[in-house]
């Protein structure tokens, strides 16, 4: 079987310094390229300073460059009145046909497109015996337009969903594939996390560590973040708060529901307002500039706690990402967005690190409130405060989360488990008999599946070696 998967062309997809959606592709291609052959596209500029993999000959990577009608498009950032930028056709056109012609040439039987539903037209047109995958990692906005996006998944064998937040949601809206719209988890790769996390150490520790990884953007919190932390320090003051990814405002439009008041409201300090003239009343918001939410977060660094908070940014290295995973006692992550699914904190606790979470989207299906950490509401930094007082203060429920934490993780959510989900759904999409995605409890290897022989790893709490594929 030969599989194409595009990656959206934001993405860096190779390491250094992947992206969310960009390291899926990549955990994904290199799980499947052990059963398969496997083509990921991205683009040229994005990925330019990728590592080659020796010996890297399948999965292998195809990265066009984008035509300066494309860089054009994307600069401008379409009109503020139509859909966001995410659905738009208007994001990297001529990109997203080259990508279709190579596919055709390369004869592929199966297509996985991650998020982008433009790109379905030109790659149907030009490859109508192929099966597509259409992969979203977050839900449609009513922002988006509707009409064009029926359109679109009409000519798409099966939509997966990163959770069943994101497929639920897309059954409820779209019920045209609601019969062909199933959930597929992202994942961790288990080689990264053979390591166990060295508690008695971390229990010796004076001054413990809370650790924030993912955009430093209004939706992901990190304001709430902060004013919880002045809580923690009024009652735990041996504590540091370590903050870790890019620091940019992510646009309203691509991260809430533009009908979403609320959110709206809370929201607008950190964007400027547009009022379009003679257009339906609303607000468009945009960020001011790339400054201006971390203007708002260190205006909030109070002389109590503006040396025990750090922002590390964006980390090339994957390798210190991985250690801080390692040495934080709390991973803390409040999003006041419904998230699709939340890679960062599922990669803390494969790690052994328990965590502090929002009740948001996916999030609820990866962190179990009070066995893996806990789960608060949504924008409510007094709540946020006490779930890591309440770690902070019990090493013995810190330590047995974390353990808890690990173990669920490397049994449900690696990339050798999510992979050999996809390609059992492949396979069937291929032969033509009905896909059974939703046998996730005790999955049996597929016939043609070749297991990972190196990703065994030993489970706190287990006397054996549990290998990941056979959780």
């Amino acid at each position: 079987m030969r599989v194409a998967i595009v990656s959206q062309p934001i993405d860096r997809i190779r390491p250094p310094g992947q992206n969310s959606i960009g390291g899926c592709t990549h955990g994904l291609a290199s799980y499947l390229a052990k059963s398969c052959e496997v083509i990921a596209y991205g683009l040229a500029e994005k990925n330019r300073s990728a590592n080659p993999i020796a010996g890297d000959a399948n999965p292998s990577y195809v990265f066009f460059r984008s035509t300066l009608s494309d860089r054009l498009k994307h600069k401008i950032r379409l009109i503020p009145m139509s859909s966001p930028i995410s659905t738009s056709g208007w994001w990297f056109p001529d990109w997203g046909r080259e990508v279709a012609e190579d596919i055709r040439k390369r004869n592929c039987d199966l297509i996985h497109i991650q998020q982008c539903s433009q790109y379905v037209p030109a790659i149907r047109a030009l490859n109508p015996s192929a099966r597509i995958v259409l992969h979203l990692h977050n839900r449609w906005f009513s922002q988006s337009n509707r009409p064009v996006l029926e359109r679109r998944i009409r000519e798409v064998d099966l939509i997966t969903a990163v959770s069943d937040f994101v497929r639920d949601h897309i059954r409820r809206e779209f019920p045209i594939v609601a019969d062909r719209c199933e959930t597929m988890y992202n994942g961790v790769d288990p080689r990264e996390f053979i390591r166990e996390k060295e508690y008695d150490a971390a229990r010796e520790r004076t001054e413990k560590q809370i650790l924030f990884v993912g955009a430093v953007s209004p939706h992901s919190g990190v304001h709430v973040l902060l004013d919880a932390f002045k809580r923690v320090v009024l009652k735990y003051p041996h504590v540091h708060l370590k903050i870790i990814g890019p620091q940019s405002t992510y646009p309203f439009k691509e991260t809430f529901d533009i009908k979403d008041r609320a959110a709206l409201e809370s929201l607008a300090p950190f964007y400027r307002k547009k009022r379009i003239a003679g257009r339906r009343a609303g607000l468009f918001l945009s960020p001011v500039d790339g400054d201006t939410y971390m203007s708002h977060l260190r205006a909030k660094l109070s002389p109590d706690i503006s040396g025990k908070v750090t922002f590390l940014g964006a980390l090339d290295v994957r390798s210190e990402l991985l250690e801080h995973y390692y040495a934080a006692d709390i991973f803390a992550f409040p999003p006041v967005c419904e998230h699709g699914f939340g890679l960062s904190p599922v990669e803390a606790m494969a790690a052994g690190t328990p965590c502090v979470a929002s009740r948001s989207g996916g999030i609820v299906e990866t962190v179990k409130d009070s066995e893996t950490g806990f789960l608060v509401g949504k924008n409510d930094p007094e709540a946020l405060a006490q779930a890591i007082v309440s770690l902070l203060e019990n090493d013995r429920l810190r330590v047995a989360f974390g353990r808890a934490a690990r173990r669920r993780t490397l049994e449900r959510f690696t990339w050798d488990r999510v992979a050999r989900r996809t390609y059992d759904c492949y396979r069937s999409l291929c032969d033509g008999s009905p896909c059974q995605p939703d046998a996730w409890p005790g999955l049996a290897p597929s016939d043609n599946w070749v297991p990972e022989d190196d990703s065994a790893v030993s489970l706190s709490g287990s006397s054996h070696k549990k290998l990941m594929t056979a959780p």
